[in-house]
């Protein structure tokens, strides 16, 4: 075995150019499926995070019939906290209450439609630390008239820190109110959606404005150790429970056809691959019909010149396997530690993304191994129909071709 081994490394060296063209497909389509497969998973985590970290904990609340689009936040269908949901709340473990308020905000000459997120001074923190946002000034405090912008709106309205806007709401009982503030922060947070329509005050000041009557539309939960067994015990009380994973649920099924797409990609890339290895494993079957006829007029069985042709094609797939699989998982863990910043691109539509601007991709063992696997198998199915052609050689035949 050791020599047919030490024949086939041989043989593939003999025209270096050619194996390595035909190698460079298998190389290709592993380090596209690991890096592909790391950035989908990234991707998962991206959109886990971003809810977690921004306005869903590990539990989030809204109130029956509100819509959960992301996109629409009636004030009309809001609902104010029950002293028994407040019990069940706190039974759980730590949360806290929002509001959003839909408002326009006038800066100078300009004005574009926002949503308000009312946040609780005294429990945002618990649930929210901020620490993977970027923040450029004070967030708002209940003691003055202030305002926090997202990133991508004050670029919008060309914001700075200390200038005066003011915001136009409706209030809970129908009247339009118009207040003035100062805009003391501005946030990129981890919720590009946030970021591009976003306004942030404390519960108090909006009230101010909106004349809340204490309601809420968003409750956000911490409760690690279970949240879907902590979510049944929130049910029934005017507010319905989900957990993050079924908040996340369409935009991860929506990664899972990515997942699949990438597949027959990177599939259709290898099985090209194979062609081009059993083209090559061919033409060397063909240039080396008198040594093949030397070989079996010397004893070598037929399996073993076989063999000879698959050990061949198998070299070839895992050599190239083993440099693409370590390109791919390079970059994988790369993107891991650095991120992949997608802030230019979320420009246009960060509005209707919530998901973070920075996306770090996820390294795991099975898709290296899966993807290294499927470059070797398909070299060596690719190299059985040569491998039996090259096998069936007539040596008396053979060594008489020119």
């Amino acid at each position: 075995m050791g020599f047919l081994l030490a024949i086939a490394a041989r043989n593939l060296v003999r025209n270096t150019v050619r194996t390595v063209l035909t190698g460079a497909a298998v190389l290709f389509g592993v380090a596209i499926l690991i890096l592909g497969w790391g950035l989908v998973d990234g991707i998962d985590e991206n959109m886990l995070r971003s809810a977690r970290t921004t306005y869903a904990g590990d539990i989030i609340l809204r109130p029956d019939g509100y819509p959960d689009d992301g996109m629409r936040y009636p004030l009309a269908d809001a609902k104010p906290l029950s002293d028994e949901l407040r019990a069940r709340l706190d039974a759980v473990g730590p949360w806290t209450a929002r509001t959003a308020v839909p408002a326009r905000l006038v800066l100078g000459a300009e004005a574009q439609r926002v949503t308000i997120w009312g946040y609780d001074e005294s429990s945002d923190l618990k649930i929210f630390d901020r620490k993977g946002w970027m923040i450029d000034g004070e967030f708002p405090v209940s003691g003055r008239l202030e305002v926090a912008l997202g990133s991508s709106l004050a670029r919008l309205l060309e914001a700075r820190l200390g200038d005066s806007v003011v915001l136009e709401a409706r209030t809970r009982d129908g009247a339009i109110n118009a207040l003035g503030y100062v805009v003391s922060a501005i946030v990129k947070s981890d919720n590009s959606s946030m970021d591009a329509l976003g306004v942030w005050m404390p519960l108090s000041r909006l009230d101010e404005l909106a004349v809340l009557h204490g309601v809420a539309t968003h409750i956000a939960v911490l409760a690690p150790k279970d949240p879907a067994a902590a979510a049944l015990t929130l049910t029934g009380l005017g507010f319905v429970p989900l957990t993050l994973a079924e908040e996340c649920e369409d935009l991860i099924a929506l990664n899972r056809i990515r997942r699949k797409s990438l597949g027959v990609i990177v599939g259709m890339i290898l099985l090209i691959a194979g062609a081009g290895i059993a083209n090559t494993v061919i033409m060397a079957a063909f240039e080396r019909i008198r040594e093949i006829g030397t070989l079996l007029a010397l004893g070598m069985s037929r399996r073993d010149v076989s063999l000879l042709f698959l050990f061949e094609g198998g070299i070839m797939g895992l050599g190239a396997g083993l440099v693409g699989a370590t390109l791919g998982s390079g970059a994988v863990l790369y993107f891991q530690v650095h991120g992949i910043d997608l802030s230019s691109e979320l420009e246009d539509v960060g509005a209707n993304m919530s998901i973070a601007s920075m996306i770090y991709t996820h390294f795991s063992w099975p898709p290296v191994f899966t993807a290294l696997g499927f470059g070797v198998t398909i070299a060596v199915l690719a190299s059985v129909w040569p491998a039996r052609l090259a096998s069936s050689t007539v040596p008396a035949d053979a060594v008489r071709a020119d």
